[in-house]
């Protein structure tokens, strides 16, 4: 269930096991260097400038790449279901969505076997394609029995979710269509980042891209007891969802285009300590740059998504970031292969390692936010006074 990627209106093309075993060839030829035609080859954008050029005409474009590139002319896609949570205690959407494929896969076989009969080139041409296209936006789904094997590992080895955890994931898988809800992110992903939020001890907490609130659940299980979750999700039927599942915990939510409230929250002067971010990849480079703004100096960003992409637009904007991150010397950061990938980054801009430490408020006494990023950090007496105060106020929570 680890896609990790909001794909939100994107479906999976679902294959008999006779295509599956054609595949054995052209999924070969990615381990001999791609011996075939490049059929789908869409060349990789370099550089955060050419992404950040590149992704206005790839958004016009959208219909027509997804006509080339995620749907493979001739195959029949499972049509996508709307945004849609149903009532608790609803029948698993997954049953549903079990016996919904295995009605697609069945025509599907009946079309391929027509095609074999009738035009063999074509038949071979359409599976080349669709090897091609995996190689372009699923290559580690070559090894997926010892990843599911090593996750077991992980999960297994790591504190168990709490209550809320689990009931925020079960109800996703519960109650939002299956080809949704398989886009959570991973149970080990969301213990990594309750166990770095547990370190972070950050006061303001931001999670882009909420989804359903399983991410946020993680950080809000670890957040001190003072502390405040900001999540934002484009779709309201989510934020719905989300805000009903984490009610009575310390998270508020945004609903609209995340990029405009980031800019609202740099003109309103709001200053965040950790940032979660997994929301549309193309945009993933808008919100990495909106979110070190708000980000104090020494505090924490966690973007997912960074290894595993549903389509070819998602692996070329993550690819431009694959380069711009470790040359970014505004942060520190380092990837981790769990699920679908996680980038660490650290902002180290206005960091001296050699001064003095500074405190930088994100949060007042009183629990008010606005215009902290505008008021210089405090220092010497003051900042050791500030940090002793954290501390005593932490040693308080349970």
């Amino acid at each position: 269930h680890s896609g990790g990627l909001r794909g939100r209106g994107e479906v999976s093309l679902l294959l008999p096991m006779s295509m599956l075993t054609a595949l054995l060839l052209p999924a070969a030829s990615y381990v001999l260097q791609r011996a075939g035609p490049p059929l789908l080859r869409s060349p990789p954008v370099r550089g955060f400038a050419a992404a950040r050029g590149a992704r206005p005409a790839m958004a016009e474009a959208a219909e027509e790449k997804r006509a080339t590139a995620d749907v493979i002319p001739g195959m029949v896609a499972m049509e996508a279901s709307p945004a849609t949570v149903r009532a608790p205690g609803c029948p698993s959407c997954e049953v549903e969505w079990v016996a919904k494929s295995k009605d697609v896969e069945g025509t599907e076989a009946e079309r391929l076997a027509a095609l074999r009969g009738s035009d063999m080139a074509a038949y071979i041409g359409e599976i080349w394609e669709y090897g091609q296209h995996m190689n372009d936006t699923q290559r580690q789904e070559l090894a997926l029995t010892p990843d599911m094997e090593c996750r077991r590992f992980v999960i297994d080895a790591s504190t168990p979710p709490t209550p809320l955890m689990e009931a925020v994931y079960n109800a996703t898988m519960v109650r939002v269509p299956y080809e949704q809800a398989c886009y959570v992110c991973g149970p080990e992903q969301a213990m990594l980042l309750r166990t770095l939020v547990a370190i972070a001890r950050p006061r303001q907490a931001l999670d882009i891209g909420c989804f359903t609130g399983y991410a946020s659940s993680a950080i809000v299980d670890a957040l001190p007891r003072s502390a405040q979750l900001t999540c934002l999700e484009v779709e309201p039927t989510w934020t719905g969802l989300a805000s009903e599942l984490l009610e009575g915990r310390a998270a508020s939510f945004e609903t609209g285009p995340a990029i405009e409230t980031l800019r609202r929250f740099e003109e309103e002067g709001r200053r965040f300590d950790f940032v979660s971010l997994d929301a549309d990849k193309p945009m993933h480079g808008e919100y990495y740059n909106a979110s070190l703004r708000l980000l104090r100096p020494g505090g924490v960003l966690v973007m997912f998504g960074m290894l595993l992409f549903p389509t070819v637009e998602d692996q070329q904007a993550m690819e431009a970031l694959h380069e711009v991150l470790p040359n970014d010397t505004r942060v520190s950061t380092a990837q981790l292969p769990v699920g679908c990938g996680i980038q660490l980054i650290v902002k180290t801009e206005e960091v001296d390692p050699a001064a003095p430490p500074l405190h930088y408020a994100s949060q007042r006494a009183d629990g008010s936010v606005g215009g902290l990023a505008s008021q210089p950090p405090a220092d010497g007496d003051a900042a050791q006074l500030e940090r002793t105060r954290r501390v005593i106020l932490q040693l308080r929570e349970p």
